[in-house]
């Protein structure tokens, strides 16, 4: 499978405390917090990033979990991550909350989904430490 190619547009204006993002044909905001000058009403650059991680990888999970097992899973992620000014991101804490399929069925498909993640595979190459924890309750 091939991920077609993406394109996002981002616009500041001094009218507008926000930066406006356009992806297709869907429109968003992302705000900076107060404390740097923002609004705080909307997600910040980084919190869309750890947003893009966890959803890629809830979307993947799901795809795999079709595949792998007869029970449709629910699969919650969070992402934590410590960024620095001039060096990215410095470590990232991802928790994953399944539910519903067995421990080993939830392992493999995590494997499965950090290989092919491709914002996982950009971030852990720039991350100097990744924690991860996965909490699985079966059914």
């Amino acid at each position: 499978m091939e991920i077609p190619k993406v394109e996002v547009t981002a616009k500041y204006t001094a009218s507008n405390p926000n930066v406006v993002l356009k992806a297709r044909s869907i429109v968003r905001e992302a705000s900076e917090l107060p404390e740097f000058g923002g609004v705080g009403n909307d997600f910040t650059p980084l919190e869309y990033m750890l947003a893009s991680l966890a959803s890629c990888e809830a979307f993947m999970f799901g795809m795999f979990a079709k595949m792998l097992s007869k029970k449709m899973p629910i699969v919650e992620i969070s992402v934590e991550g410590e960024f620095g000014i001039g060096e990215g991101v410095k470590s990232l804490r991802i928790k994953y909350h399944i539910s519903g399929i067995e421990e080993e069925t939830a392992l493999a498909i995590i494997n499965q989904v950090k290989t092919t993640c491709p914002i996982y595979n950009t971030l852990v190459k720039a991350c100097e430490k990744i924690f991860e924890e996965v909490i699985v309750k079966p059914s």
